[in-house]
């Protein structure tokens, strides 16, 4: 009897660490798709992490930011040329209905990988 209780306590705590691990995925696998493009290095790992930012959420805007706005843009943003790309990502959970923005900034290396983040 006693190990039958502690299975179940077991199970008891297992089901609560997996519930309270599901809302913490989803900043989580933002965060992996915002590495991902900011650090692509090559047009092709930047064509990659584009794919892997459509699969990760639905890509809600896709904005060209000019000198004249880059004072508003977060400091890991390297400010080295005249445009940078913002990525954003809005998502929430589904009980609320008010979504959070995720946003990853770019510098292009090929202005054709803009392509693939257009949903099709």
């Amino acid at each position: 009897m006693i190990t039958g209780k502690r299975v179940w306590v077991g199970l008891g705590i297992l089901a609560s660490l997996a519930l309270l691990a599901i809302p913490a995925y989803q900043p989580l696998k933002f965060q992996y798709a915002i590495w991902r493009i900011e650090s692509a290095s090559t047009p092709e790992q930047e064509r990659a992490a584009f794919l892997l930012a459509r699969r990760v959420g639905r890509v809600w805007e896709v904005n060209t930011i000019h000198t004249n706005e880059f004072a508003g843009l977060p400091r890991r943003v390297k400010q080295g040329t005249n445009e940078v790309t913002e990525i954003e990502w809005l998502e929430g959970p589904w009980w609320t209905g008010i979504g959070q923005p995720f946003r990853a900034y770019r510098v292009l290396l090929d202005p054709a990988n803009r392509e693939f983040l257009v949903a099709k």
